[in-house]
């Protein structure tokens, strides 16, 4: 791997790791954050932007307006459970590791009571998900892990390594079936060729055309264990699958592509970055009659909680 090639990816995972656990997935949300999030003396605080003011703010508060923005009114209340204990371990997470949970880190929508009332939240059992799991965490060898999270997959969750290198055993690839009965499973995206020029015209100093494009000069070099796309050429260059998605705003770098006169049809599945625990997937297993410790323990295998 060159020297540009390596600094390319630690830039993107840095970028990542800024908007953990929700990378991959705000592309979809509806409902925009209304808050930014500080450490205070006190607690979280959360500036309203709609009262002008700042409050302070317990947990449960904090994890009620997030999962009312990443949930549907009809989430399972399992599901509602496991995202609570994902939110309070990736919480710790961070202290642990002696970050300052401020928004740069958090970087999680969050919706106020008002916006939970329009969406049609049931207030109460946001609530109660959080009181029924107080002080649960999910563990790895005793230390909480860093719980990444994401919509909807192809049918499997990725390995940490295999888009941002380095080892978390407990990301690692497991089988989700049940993200394939989506509906929203699978996009097409067509972009002109002014957007992918906009995105990559640029490489080495050298203007890339075209007729380069359509030469045969977009080239997948190595997928994962799960289907997504770890590398791929394009112009002569070689990007992370995470890197191409996000510089073309895919909602997968799980994806098939045919080069058209005008553009590229991008044939996508599932949608974030594919690591960790699918919120689809575990509303699903939630339906079928898993518990929130079960839906866990199957999405990060070998911890604990």
């Amino acid at each position: 791997m060159n020297r540009k090639m390596r600094g390319r990816l630690v830039g993107l995972f840095i970028g990542c790791l800024l908007l953990v656990p929700l990378a991959g997935t705000q592309i979809y949300q509806k409902y925009k954050p209304s808050a930014d999030w500080e450490q205070s003396s006190e607690g979280l605080t959360v500036h309203m932007k709609e009262y002008g003011m700042d409050r302070v703010i317990g947990f449960e508060e904090y994890a009620v307006g997030v999962m009312a923005a990443l949930l549907e009114p009809d989430t399972h209340e399992e599901t509602i459970k496991t995202m609570a204990v994902v939110l309070r371990t990736y919480g710790a997470y961070m202290r642990s590791d002696g970050k300052i949970l401020d928004s740069q880190w958090m970087g999680q929508p969050w919706l106020s009571a008002r916006e939970r009332l329009i969406k049609g939240m049931d207030e109460e059992k946001l609530r109660r998900a959080v009181r029924e799991t107080e002080g649960c965490k999910i563990l790895w060898d005793g230390k909480p892990i860093l719980p990444l999270f994401y919509a909807l997959g192809n049918g499997w969750s990725r390995s940490f390594s295999d888009v941002w290198g380095g080892d978390l055993p407990y990301l690692t690839n497991v089988e989700s079936v049940w993200d394939k009965s989506s509906e929203n499973y699978m996009d097409r995206i067509f972009l002109h060729r002014r957007r992918i020029i906009e995105a990559f015209g640029d490489v080495d100093g050298t203007k890339i055309q075209w007729d380069q494009l359509s030469e045969g000069m977009v080239q997948i070099v190595e997928k994962d264990q799960g289907g997504y796309i770890r590398q791929i050429q394009i112009g002569g260059q070689i990007y992370s699958g995470e890197d191409f998605r996000c510089r073309l705003g895919l909602p997968s770098a799980c994806f098939d592509y045919v080069i058209k006169n005008d553009g590229i049809e991008f044939t996508c599945y599932g949608r974030g970055h594919g690591v960790g625990l699918s919120i689809y997937g575990a509303n699903a297993m939630a339906e079928e009659g898993k518990s929130w410790k079960e839906i866990i323990s199957w999405y990060f295998p070998g911890t604990s909680v």
